[in-house]
């Protein structure tokens, strides 16, 4: 056989290979749509975002007044396609509890239910943001909490400046991770949205208040519809 031949020979191996690891990917993609009836919402978290690693501008207190509305929307967008274990059901169960960290790292927001904050599942914040969880902790929350899959959201929000036209709107970058029973990443995906109205401009300042937050719980939601109902 010749170079030119081999090395063609080698090429068309390639990319049927190829070919068939997305085929695989995909195919496995499908299956955990179509076997997938129960999830848990186990960590969720957002950061008040602000440069070069500084609290964002957005009230504290105003941030966890949204929380548990979060943690409820993202409930009821999984609602639609499974059936969901609501946080609620196990936020104090010590079995569930004793799989996490505890606390999330400071200067992450997580929703409180009845005096009790979703844990964390990581000490590092860029595992966090990616949604990293250990294959046998995704095994036993599963069982634990009775479900097919866990779900951990973190969700970053700062503010957006227009490029040309110098007005301000909320930012929101979201990410979602979710893991089955058997300790696979089933997904991992970012989707980021600016909130629709207007919250500021170059010299009339930033105005955040109750009556603007909703920017970033839409601009949340928005995200999270697209990106859950895409995977499920």
């Amino acid at each position: 056989m010749s170079k030119k031949l081999l090395l063609n020979f080698v090429l068309i191996a390639a990319l049927v290979f190829a070919l068939t690891g997305c085929k695989a990917a995909q195919q496995s993609a499908m299956n955990a749509k179509t076997t997938l009836s129960s999830v848990a919402v186990v960590s969720f978290a957002v950061n008040n975002y602000g440069a070069f690693g500084s609290n964002g501008a957005i009230n504290p207190a105003l941030l966890d007044s949204v929380m548990p509305q979060l943690l409820k929307k993202t409930e009821a967008i999984l609602g639609e396609k499974v059936v969901v274990k609501p946080a609620a059901s196990f936020v104090a169960d010590q079995g569930y509890r004793e799989l996490s960290i505890g606390q999330a790292k400071s200067g992450l927001f997580t929703p409180k239910i009845d005096g009790n904050v979703l844990p964390s599942f990581s000490e590092k914040r860029n595992d966090i943001v990616k949604g990293v969880l250990q294959a046998e902790t995704a095994k036993q929350l599963c069982q634990r909490l009775g479900v097919d899959a866990v779900v951990l959201v973190y969700s970053e929000w700062g503010i957006d400046s227009g490029k040309f036209v110098p007005t301000m709107k909320a930012l929101t970058k979201n990410c979602f991770a979710m893991y089955s029973k058997d300790g696979r990443k089933l997904f991992y995906a970012r989707k980021d949205m600016r909130g629709a109205k207007v919250i500021g401009g170059a010299f009339a300042g930033i105005h955040i208040n109750e009556d603007t937050i909703d920017q970033w719980v839409d601009a949340y939601s928005k995200s999270a519809e697209i990106i859950l109902k895409k995977h499920i």
